[in-house]
């Protein structure tokens, strides 16, 4: 199957193709649901089935409680974050998260505490050090629409929408916002920035403290 122009959208792994190497900053999140909550725990919870909480410092705890329809009586709990410039997230890294998160899990709802994580996982963010995309033509008839800084919905879309325009030969201001952003900025060697950056968000962690 051959194709005459190529549009890359696949934010981080932009540079498993070997374009921006050494230049994407690989985040992973993690995250944790619980079983499905039978009646006795709904009824010790009270309040709304469906909710979300976002917290004021970007290291604290995101919390999201479902229902039914989107999956049944659940909670969602994300925290910890880790830098990882292969993009794999490992198990000790993960076995790490959840036991935050279900301390933090137990400490938000204490008439649930003990309940154990039935899913957890990690997910993979894609920023720049100075915090632009990669929208632009990287080699002849090959469009990136990658980095999204975290702001996947938005910002994935408008570079998709620009990396869609210039495969066509069209310009807007979209396109032109993005083709007209610097490159992103050279990382540190990665021995180095490994360590500095996971030492940083374990801080960052430590001062959002309960939240």
């Amino acid at each position: 199957m051959t194709s005459p122009k190529i549009v890359v959208a696949n934010n981080g792994h932009l540079e498993s193709f070997g374009f921006a190497r050494g230049r994407l900053m690989h985040i992973f999140l993690y995250a944790s649901m619980t079983p499905e909550l039978d009646a006795n725990a709904v009824t010790l919870l009270g309040g709304q089935s469906r909710l979300g909480i976002t917290p004021a410092d970007p290291m604290g705890t995101t919390v999201r409680r479902i229902d039914s329809p989107l999956g049944g009586n659940r909670i969602v709990t994300r925290t910890c974050a880790s830098f990882l410039p292969d993009m794999k997230a490992s198990k000790a890294g993960l076995a790490r998260a959840v036991g935050v998160q279900e301390q933090k899990f137990n400490a938000r709802f204490p008439v649930l505490a003990g309940m154990k994580m039935e899913y957890s996982w990690a997910g993979h963010l894609c920023l720049s050090k100075n915090n632009v995309s990669v929208m632009r033509e990287i080699d002849q008839n090959v469009f990136s629409a990658c980095c999204q800084n975290g702001l996947g919905t938005a910002r994935g879309t408008m570079t998709g929408m620009g990396a869609t325009e210039l495969a066509s030969g069209h310009r807007s201001e979209i396109t032109q916002a993005f083709v007209s952003e610097a490159a992103p900025q050279k990382l540190p060697p990665r021995s180095l920035s490994t360590i500095g950056a996971n030492v940083f968000l374990r801080w960052k962690e430590w001062c959002a403290g309960r939240e």
